[in-house]
C-alpha cells in the first residue's frame, strides 16, 4: 500500500450550540419540591421499565433523555455523598426520582452521567475522561470509546447544573431546571485538491486536554498536563466527531489516515478559544507539497533517488520514483558503528537500489561486478544530457525531464546560504546520520556548521574533522537529534553509504549510516574515470567531516563507485 502524507494548516470555523434541559429555564432558580422533615427526600415520579440506553447527543436541538437516565444529585450545602435520581420517560422534557439528602434551603448540583469515580478523589470531586469512559447502561456498568461519530458521544456526555434556594410548598416532584454541556467537539473534514476525502478510518490529536477534575459546586474543571488522544472508527467515515474538553489556549495537531491509505498531518495555524457547549466545524485544506525547498536559486529535492522494480508513476521511467520520506534509503543500517552490515541480495539487477554509477543509465541500477564498466568517460558536465538512454543525466532521464543531478557549484552555494546541522534520526530503531542544510538559521549562522544547541563549531565545505562524540550518548553529544519538524524545515542528506567493493559473493554497502557521498554533474576535466561528489563522514572514534565538494579527494571520485543522488528541480 502506497503511503502519502500531506502537511497543511487548519481554516474555516464555524460554531454551534449544545444545551440539555427538561423546561428550559435558568440553571440557580428556585424549585419546589416535598416539604417532609426527614433528610432524605423521595421523588413520588412513577419510573419507566428498567434503565435503557444513555442519553442521544443531538447537536441541532435539546438534548433527548432516555428513561433510564441517571443524574448524581450532590447536596453543596450538606455534603453526605452521592445521590443519583433517573429520568422516568423519554424525550426532551422529561422528570426524575430518586431519593437525596437535602433540606430546606439546600443547594444541590446535579451531574449526568452517574458515574463511578476511576480514581480516587475528594469528595464532590468528579474525574472526567476522553479516552474512555464507564456508565450504568441496562443497571450495569458498560465502557465506550469515542470512534468519530457522535453516536458514541452518550459515554461522554457530561453536564452540570445547580438547584438553588429550594423552597417546600406541599409538593413532591422536581421539575424545570437547566443542565450545561461540559464539553465541547468538532467536526473534521479534508479537502484534498478541491475533492472531499473520504473513508476515513482513524485520527490521533495531539496537544489537548484529555481528563480532568470536575468541581460539583462551581463547576470548575481543573486539567492534568496536555496528552493526545486516538479515535479509530468502526468503520470508514466522511468526517469525525470528535468531543473535546474547554480550552482557552487551544493549538491540535492531527494525524488523519485514510482507508486509501493517505495520511493527512495538520496543525492549527493559531491558538483558539474553545468554550464549552459549542460545536466547531474544521475544513482542512490540502494539496500536494512542493517535493523541493528553493535555496539560493536552486530548488533542491527533499528526496533521494530510487529504483524499485514494481515502482509504476506517472511521470517516471518505470522503476524510478523519489523516496517517500528525506531520511529513507535501501538497506539501512541500524547502527552507524557497524562497519558489517548486513549482506544486500544477490539479484543484482531486478531489486530495490539507490546507489548509481556516474553518468550510466542502461545498468545504472545493478550492482554486478559485470556492471562496473559501465559508467559515462564524459569529462565535462552531464547535467539535463543523455546520449541514446544509455549515458548521461540518471536524474533527467528518469523523471522524464523534470529532475537532474546538482552541480558542484549548486552544491556550493547549498552550504553558504544555510547553517549545517551534524545529527541522526532515528526511524523504526534505525539510526540515519547525515546533514542537514537549514536555511532558516539567522544570516551569521549561514554558511558555518552547528552543534545540537546551534553554536557554530566549524565552516561548512571544509574539509577539518570536528570531534562531536558517541551518538548514543545524548547528554554527551554535539550531534543533533533531529525530528520530523526540523528536517522538513531544509535539505537533509543521510549518510547512506556507498558500494564500491563489487563481490558478488558477499555483496554490501560500505559504511551506510556513517557516510555520505552524493554525485555531482562534473566530471574531472584531466581524467576521464573521475568525477566529483559531496562526501561527509561520521568516524568510529566520534569525529565528523562535515559536508564538502571542496577537498582533494572531492574532485577524485571513481565513477564506477555507486553514490546516492539528491536531484534538483529542472523547472
Amino acid at each position: 500500500m502506497t503511503i502519502k502524507t500531506i502537511y497543511s494548516a487548519l481554516i474555516s470555523l464555524a460554531v454551534l450550540g449544545l444545551s440539555a434541559c427538561s423546561t428550559e429555564v435558568n440553571n440557580e432558580q428556585s424549585q419546589v419540591i416535598n416539604p417532609e422533615t426527614s433528610s432524605t427526600r423521595a421523588f413520588t415520579l412513577t419510573p419507566k421499565n428498567s434503565p435503557q440506553t444513555r442519553t442521544e447527543v443531538i447537536i441541532s436541538d435539546h438534548t433527548y433523555w432516555t428513561a433510564g437516565d441517571r443524574l448524581i444529585a450532590y447536596n453543596i450545602t450538606n455534603p453526605q455523598g452521592y445521590d443519583q435520581v433517573t429520568a422516568a420517560d423519554s424525550g426532551i422534557h422529561t422528570k426524575f426520582k430518586g431519593d437525596i439528602h437535602w433540606k430546606e434551603g439546600d443547594e444541590l448540583a446535579l451531574f449526568y452521567p452517574f458515574r463511578y469515580n476511576t480514581k480516587e478523589t475528594p469528595m464532590g470531586i468528579v474525574p472526567l475522561g476522553l479516552k474512555e469512559n464507564t456508565i450504568i447502561v441496562d443497571g450495569k456498568p458498560v465502557t465506550g470509546h469515542q470512534n468519530g461519530t457522535m453516536s458514541n458521544f452518550k459515554y461522554f456526555d457530561y453536564m452540570w447544573g445547580k438547584l438553588k434556594n429550594i423552597q417546600t410548598d406541599g409538593h413532591s416532584a422536581w421539575d424545570d431546571f437547566l443542565m450545561d454541556k461540559q464539553y465541547c467537539f468538532i467536526r473534521l473534514n479534508i479537502i484534498y485538491n478541491g475533492k472531499p476525502v473520504t473513508g476515513l478510518t482513524q485520527v490521533t490529536i495531539k496537544d489537548i486536554y484529555t481528563e480532568g477534575d470536575f468541581n460539583l459546586s462551581t463547576g470548575q474543571l481543573t486539567y492534568t498536563n496536555k496528552g493526545e488522544m486516538t479515535v479509530t472508527a468502526d468503520k470508514p467515515l466522511d468526517y469525525f466527531d470528535i468531543l473535546l474538553l474547554p480550552d482557552a489556549h487551544l493549538r491540535a495537531s492531527f494525524i488523519i489516515h485514510t482507508k486509501s491509505g493517505y495520511t493527512f498531518n495538520a496543525t492549527m495555524e493559531r491558538e483558539y478559544n474553545y468554550v464549552k457547549g459549542k460545536y466547531y466545524t474544521y475544513t482542512i485544506t490540502v494539496k500536494d507539497p512542493d517535493p523541493f525547498i528553493p535555496i539560493d536559486g536552486v530548488k533542491w529535492g527533499k528526496y533521494n533517488l530510487q529504483y524499485e522494480p514494481t515502482e509504476h508513476q506517472n511521470g517516471w521511467v518505470e522503476g524510478y520514483r523519489l523516496a517517500k520520506n528525506a531520511w529513507d534509503y535501501f538497506y539501512t543500517n541500524n547502527d552507524p558503528f557497524n562497519l558489517y552490515p548486513e549482506f544486500l541480495p544477490r539479484a543484482f539487477n531486478c531489486v530495490a537500489f539507490d546507489h548509481f554509477r556516474w553518468g550510466n543509465i542502461a545498468y545504472a541500477h545493478n550492482y554486478s561486478h559485470d556492471a562496473m564498466r559501465y559508467y559515462s568517460t564524459y569529462t565535462g558536465n552531464i547535467q539535463g544530457q543523455q546520449l541514446n538512454n544509455c549515458y548521461g543525466d540518471l536524474a533527467y532521464y528518469a523523471s522524464k525531464g523534470d529532475w537532474k543531478l546538482p552541480t558542484t557549484n549548486d552544491f556550493r552555494k547549498l552550504m553558504a546560504k544555510t547553517g549545517e546541522y551534524l545529527g541522526y534520526y532515528v526511524d523504526n530503531g534505525n539510526v540515519v546520520v547525515g546533514v542537514l542544510f537549514d536555511p532558516t538559521v539567522p544570516e551569521n549562522l549561514k554558511g558555518k556548521v552547528l552543534d545540537k544547541n546551534g553554536r557554530v563549531i566549524g565552516r561548512t565545505n571544509q574539509t577539518n574533522a570536528i570531534y562531536v562524540g558517541d551518538y548514543r550518548k545524548e547528554n554527551c553529544t554535539r550531534m543533533k537529534h533531529f525530528t520530523k519538524e526540523d528536517i522538513d524545515k531544509g535539505v537533509f542528506l543521510p549518510c547512506a553509504g556507498a558500494y564500491t567493493e563489487y563481490n558478488d559473493g558477499a555483496p554490501r554497502l560500505q559504511r551506510p549510516s556513517a557516510q555520505a557521498l552524493y554525485w555531482t554533474s562534473d566530471g574531472k576535466p584531466c581524467d576521464y574515470r573521475l568525477a566529483t561528489a559531496f562526501s561527509a563522514y561520521y568516524m568510529t572514534n566520534g569525529c565528523f567531516f562535515p559536508g564538502t565538494v571542496s577537498g582533494c579527494r572531492s574532485t577524485n571520485n571513481p565513477k564506477w563507485s555507486m553514490y546516492s543522488i539528491r536531484p534538483v528541480y529542472a523547472k
